[in-house]
């Protein structure tokens, strides 16, 4: 069986020491899985190091910036100015130490205390306008590093599934505050979870009704973004939010790789390497990753996907209504 082009995997729950094992380097570079390294504030030689032994090892490297939960996090129009700063700032350290990576890899969510009470985790808090030069500063970031002379930088976004709802409106978009459509990412990756959708549905939507959602946000990814499309699986183990709801097995994951090819993207990523490794035998889930083939045909939807998505493209436009008027008033 052939793997599918663009394989990767999100290394955030992981320290740098455990992803340089050569066991693990071994198994990626067995099943051409590249890295997408979390590169915190803090000391870089655990990083420089894990670097040089991913290209020693023929792996794809790229660096996943992230300021601390104080900061935000993740980056968005709400951090944005800081968020470049740090990212210059890593570039230039990494540069210096010969480890510049490929790629860097921003993950566009709203700040992670404001995430966490959108999910209801924490309790609300009164909302503040996002900054409006937010966009502009993460965009002349991107045309910056990949304008670096000698070696250019891609940029790629991580993005919610929600933004694939957005027509011109763009309600979500702007409602969370990641600016996609107005930045010239070079790839652009939905995060479809379906552990994610199924566990914070509250029971509402089963297994059978998140397989079809995938699907259609892949379908709606490829249209958004064309041959940059690519969508994030998961999730293996927990992420930083504490809660997220896992994989009940190896085969969860494959089936959603078979959808996902089947609906015509090859460049996945899978979130993350931490769980993979705290699952044993944590080779089942790299091969169920990188060795299935796509499914014969896709999921057919049920009336609970079917209402999912309404409601999203009506709670997009609704946003953008608002979002329009509190413009013109403001």
């Amino acid at each position: 069986m052939t793997a599918p082009r663009g394989l990767r995997i999100w290394c955030e729950m992981v320290t740098h020491a455990e992803i340089a094992a050569p066991a693990v380097l071994g198994a990626l570079a067995e099943r051409k899985i590249g890295l997408i390294v979390a590169a915190q504030p803090g000391p870089r030689a655990d990083l420089v190091r894990l670097a040089q032994a991913a290209r020693d090892a023929g792996l794809s490297f790229a660096v996943w910036p992230m300021l601390t939960d104080a900061a935000g996090r993740w980056a968005s129009v709400d951090n944005a100015a800081r968020f470049a700063a740090y990212v210059r700032t890593l570039v230039d350290e990494l540069d210096a130490a010969s480890a510049l990576p490929e790629e860097i890899a921003l993950d566009l969510e709203p700040p992670i205390d404001r995430l966490r009470r959108l999910l209801g985790l924490d309790p609300p808090a009164r909302s503040a306008p996002h900054p409006e030069d937010g966009a502009a500063i993460l965009g002349a970031l991107v045309q910056d590093l990949g304008a670096r002379v000698p070696t250019s930088i891609r940029v790629s976004a991580a993005v919610i599934p929600l933004i694939l709802f957005d027509d011109e409106t763009l309600g979500f978009e702007r409602w969370l505050g990641t600016p996609v459509g107005s930045i010239g990412w070079d790839h652009a990756s939905v995060m479809v979870y379906t552990t994610l959708i199924e566990g914070y549905s509250r029971g509402l939507l089963t297994r059978n009704d998140v397989r079809p959602l995938l699907a259609s946000s892949c379908r709606l990814a490829a249209a958004r973004f064309g041959a940059r499309a690519g969508v994030s699986l998961g999730a293996v183990g927990k992420g930083a939010l504490g809660d997220e709801a896992t994989y009940r097995s190896a085969s969860e994951l494959a089936d959603d790789v078979a959808i996902a090819r089947a609906a015509g993207l090859e460049h996945l990523t899978l979130f993350d390497l931490g769980g993979v490794l705290r699952r044993p035998p944590w080779e089942a889930w790299l091969d169920a990753f990188a060795c299935t083939e796509p499914a014969p045909r896709l999921p057919e939807a049920t009336w609970k996907s079917r209402a999912t998505e309404k409601l999203g493209r009506g709670a997009s436009r609704l946003l953008g209504v608002a979002g329009s008027l509190r413009r013109t008033r403001g």
